[in-house]
């Protein structure tokens, strides 16, 4: 991979074409990334369908190309659930990502907040949500910190009317609670869900820059979550770029757009950057 293709913020490109994991692997090499995601989420990457000799071979794979998995974990795990059992259950499944992770070597373990049940969500319903997923998060942070893996927590998308399932993770305000609660956390901010029935992708980049590890790009017309190319929706990524530049950031950049190519995601980027360095540019007088 070209220096993160000249991208000067950007310390890796992974994509997410939810692909199994040696598929994904392949079509990132051919996509010139230097990470891909392996997606838990999908029945045939579930860590009860690795073995010790796929991992083994995985991980001989992605060094001979220079690359390196992050897991994503499986967003459905409900560990938020209202039931003692079920985020006992829930815990014991996040360590088996824990596990799966050291073993493929992963950059980073992507976890999410699940989702939560209730007819009528309020305001208290999701806060109590989020406070029982925080807790468990201290877990899974800790173990995970044990074994050498690196977690990242990702936003999901906002869907206030889509009762009675409402993900947990999804306001800006959440952000800080967990922050408050777990100072060391970091954030992979999917940008995309961000946009959805909210404008908080600049909001979120702005106030927690220091603790985002990662940036998961794609774009949507705020409706709902659908992975368009980064100029097909309505989040201004020239203003996240600018945002980018003020708050000196650096991490990994992951595009998850399905009608486009990382590289007419990076020439996308790139040409926003150059945008807003050439308006700082001053006109010569007489010019």
């Amino acid at each position: 991979m070209n220096d993160a293709w000249s991208l000067p913020f950007a310390t890796g490109v992974a994509v997410q074409r939810y692909l199994t994991a040696e598929e994904g692997l392949e079509a990132a090499q051919d996509e010139r990334c230097s990470h891909w995601y392996v997606d838990a989420s999908l029945m045939e990457d579930m860590p009860h369908n690795w073995s010790q000799e796929r991992s083994r071979k995985l991980v001989e794979d992605a060094a001979e190309r220079g690359l390196s998995p992050i897991l994503h974990g499986n967003f459905r795990a409900p560990l938020a659930s209202e039931i003692p059992e079920v985020r006992k259950a829930s815990l014991d499944y996040v360590r088996s990502e824990i596990d799966l992770a050291t073993r493929i070597e992963a950059t980073a373990l992507v976890i999410h907040g699940g989702a939560f049940v209730e007819p009528r969500p309020t305001k208290a319903h999701r806060d109590a949500a989020l406070e029982r997923f925080t807790s468990l998060l201290s877990v899974i942070e800790r173990e995970a910190a044990d074994k050498g893996v690196e977690v990242w927590l990702e936003n999901l998308s906002y869907y206030p009317k889509f009762r009675p399932f409402s993900y947990v993770f999804t306001r800006e305000a959440d952000f800080a609670t967990v922050l408050d609660a777990i100072p060391q956390v970091k954030f992979v901010l999917d940008v995309g869900h961000a946009n959805v029935n909210q404008s908080l992708a600049l909001p979120a980049f702005e106030a927690f820059a220091p603790s985002i590890a990662a940036l998961s790009l794609s774009n949507n017309e705020g409706n709902q979550d659908a992975h368009l190319g980064l100029g097909d929706g309505t989040l201004s990524v020239r203003e996240l770029t600018d945002a980018i530049r003020a708050k000196n950031w650096s991490g990994v950049i992951a595009f998850e757009t399905r009608n486009a190519s990382v590289g007419a995601g990076i020439d996308y980027l790139r040409a926003m950057w150059n945008a807003e360095a050439d308006a700082d540019v001053p006109v010569s007088a007489g010019v």
